[in-house]
């Protein structure tokens, strides 16, 4: 008889699918791993997104307002838990983007984000917010060679600005830049003297791994570290969030480390954009959630593409073919091998249910497509007499030599284009100086 967290995951799933756990013939380790160690998750994950604002800073991505309204519209009917709509520091258009998706008192809880500065919290204040990500750093490198300030004085800075916010009747989320190179007594005391000032605005805070410097089993020995120094500091009980970036190709794993230590939030970005190598793909650590780890995550699976490609299109950031989850390639197979396992049943080689993303198998056909995949799927109700043998395999070697005669030199020249496109978004130096240039001459 399957465990609990077992018999939950296999309910969870299309009963072909799980007839085959039933029947012994695959096993999901991750789940009998973490029953067999006694691990223990939360009843639900927080799925905080910040794509608004920290997937909009990814170099030459420009969301206008009512993109940004568009894009929260589907996070609200996705479930999202919490959104960073944007910075309204930056400019008057993010200060109306902001107030715009205030105004549709979507299901979502929205913040913005707010240097430790008086000025930043009164731009909030004119978003309508009405909680903010208050950030500082919390490393020391950090804290002397960006802010110019000791340890000390960014503690006195931070609670200047939380007592300001406190008084503002903001709820105060509380962001600590470099949290994973930071000294953790530090850190710990940076945290609870926050908390002190907020009170009972005072609403949480999370973990960053802003560099990427995190692996998935420093992340455990890290988290637990953070909660461990809070207690010893006065602060008993703490359950941060988490929020990744992925510099090194770690944020998803990292993030999905955190749940493991005893997390109940998670941050990102759909697509995983963001600052240089982005952040953790938000849709890649809800699918790992739901599909290997059982949780019921409350998310719309199937409306993910879809949020994922208007992101792209807005952006301006082509999802790649073979990303994760919502790549044209995730469902698509070639290799006759592959094809004739998956015509026998999907899980053969698909990962998650394709029906829960609204998907299907597609099967294309090339160098490597095999008989079968010919004659059961390219074949199938074509209206042309079944073929023998010899003239399947006629058929076949045929579509190779097409396939391969066809050649790739289109997609080579695509490819060149496409970097050659990427590489001018965002200004240039000599842009600016031109800009400037022509401002100074009046």
């Amino acid at each position: 008889m399957p465990k609990l967290k077992m018999r939950k995951f296999l309910k969870k799933l299309p009963p072909s699918y799980a007839e085959v756990f039933e029947k012994g013939w695959l096993h999901n380790y991750t789940i009998e791993y973490h029953e067999a160690t006694g691990t223990s998750f939360p009843a639900a994950v927080i799925i905080g997104d910040q794509t608004l604002r920290d997937g909009e800073q990814q170099t030459g991505v420009i969301f206008s307002p009512e993109e940004k309204v568009e894009i929260a519209k589907i996070f609200s009917e996705m479930n999202v838990t919490t959104v960073e709509i944007g910075f309204p520091a930056v400019s008057e258009e993010e200060v109306k983007a902001c107030k715009m998706i205030h105004a549709e008192n979507l299901k979502f809880i929205p913040f913005v984000m707010s240097r430790a500065r008086t000025s930043d919290i009164d731009k909030a204040l004119e978003a309508d917010a009405k909680a903010v990500d208050l950030f500082t750093s919390s490393s020391e490198f950090h804290i002397r060679s960006k802010l110019k300030l000791t340890p000390e004085e960014n503690i006195e800075m931070y609670c200047k600005a939380a007592e300001y916010a406190r008084d503002h009747d903001l709820t105060i989320i509380m962001g600590r830049e470099d949290c994973s190179r930071s000294h953790l007594p530090y850190l710990a005391k940076l945290i609870v003297a926050a908390k002190e000032v907020g009170g009972n605005k005072f609403a949480g805070f999370g973990v960053s791994d802003t560099t990427g410097s995190l692996t998935p089993t420093t992340t455990i020995w890290l988290y637990k570290r953070i909660v461990k120094e809070l207690e010893d500091a006065g602060y008993p009980g703490a359950s941060p969030g988490i929020h990744c970036h992925n510099d090194l190709g770690l944020a998803v794993a990292n993030t999905l480390a955190s749940i493991e230590a005893g997390g109940r939030g998670v941050s990102g970005t759909f697509t995983g954009i963001g600052e240089r190598a982005g952040n953790a793909a938000l849709e890649e650590v809800i699918m790992a959630l739901e599909t290997l780890y059982g949780f019921k995550t409350r998310i719309n699976l199937e409306k993910m593409v879809e949020v994922c490609e208007l992101i792209s299109k807005y952006a301006g950031v082509p999802i790649p073919v073979n990303k994760p989850i919502i790549g044209q390639n995730v469902f698509k197979h070639e290799a006759g091998i592959h094809a004739a396992g998956v015509l026998a049943h999907p899980y053969t080689y698909e990962a998650i249910p394709h029906d829960w993303l609204g998907k299907q198998s597609i099967f294309r056909y090339g160098k490597f497509s095999g008989t079968d995949v010919i004659l059961k799927d390219a074949l199938k109700d074509s209206g042309l007499p079944e073929p023998d043998r010899k003239e399947l395999l006629e058929i076949t070697f045929a579509v190779k030599k097409v396939q391969i005669d066809k050649g790739i030199e289109i997609f080579r020249k695509f490819v060149d284009t496409y970097q050659q496109t990427m590489a001018q978004m965002g200004m240039s130096r000599e842009e600016v100086i031109d800009i400037a240039r022509q401002i100074l001459k009046k």
